[in-house]
């Protein structure tokens, strides 16, 4: 089972203390300009249980109430991947410094969770691996001793993180521990975003359950 963004973001990584930005879910043109009137300058996300949202056109900036409702209007009357979208994300626009992706799901061929890292972020993973393979940090996990902080910092230890580098780290000891908890095949977040503030935030959230869970 698919969850759309806003329930993975508000059901998964918040109870989990992964940072998200402010966002409010709306149904209607009317609500998402009175959503970016209390918030500011948003990003306006179609929400619906698949993946390319933004080269559908089902992801638009609106710096104004009018833009919002403007921008609402027209995602509302989309269908994106044979989902009619009935709701949109309306999420704080944040200032990014750079981009990285961060993920748990189940290796296969080891039979085993498996934590990806990657500072090619706001790509494909399939892209990244074709195109830059050594971009890509893989741990493949032993589900006796678990994945923590300590085994985090070793993953990404050499990267260029700087001052990112330890909140990197606890947000993939978090995801490893939403992974196990909630019996999920796969959490991933594309854009794991560092801030010009410093903060490390998910910009997005793909959560898959396990069906037999």
């Amino acid at each position: 089972m698919n969850l759309e963004e806003y329930a993975a973001k508000h059901h998964v990584l918040v109870p989990a203390g992964v940072p998200t930005p402010e966002g409010r879910v709306c149904k209607t043109p009317e609500e998402a300009s009175a959503a970016v009137t209390a918030i500011g300058p948003s990003v306006i996300k179609a929400q619906v249980p698949t993946g390319k949202r933004g080269k559908s056109g089902g992801i638009k900036i609106a710096k104004t109430a009018d833009e919002a409702a403007s921008a609402a209007r027209d995602i509302l009357s989309m269908s994106i991947g044979g989902h009619r979208v009935s709701q949109v994300l309306v999420e704080q626009l944040c200032p990014i410094e750079r981009e990285l992706y961060a993920a748990v799901l189940i290796d296969v061929a080891s039979r085993a969770p498996l934590v990806l890292f990657s500072t090619e972020g706001g790509m494909d993973i399939e892209e990244v691996a074709e195109k830059h393979p050594d971009a890509i940090r893989k741990h493949v996990v032993d589900i006796h001793k678990g994945f923590g902080t300590a085994d985090a910092a070793a993953m990404l230890k050499g990267l260029p993180l700087g001052s990112a580098a330890g909140a990197v780290g606890e947000v993939l000891a978090k995801l490893y521990a939403i992974f196990q908890d909630k019996d999920a095949e796969l959490v991933e977040i594309n854009p794991l975003a560092v801030l010009k503030d410093g903060r490390v935030v998910a910009l997005d959230c793909k959560f898959v359950l396990d069906d037999s869970s």
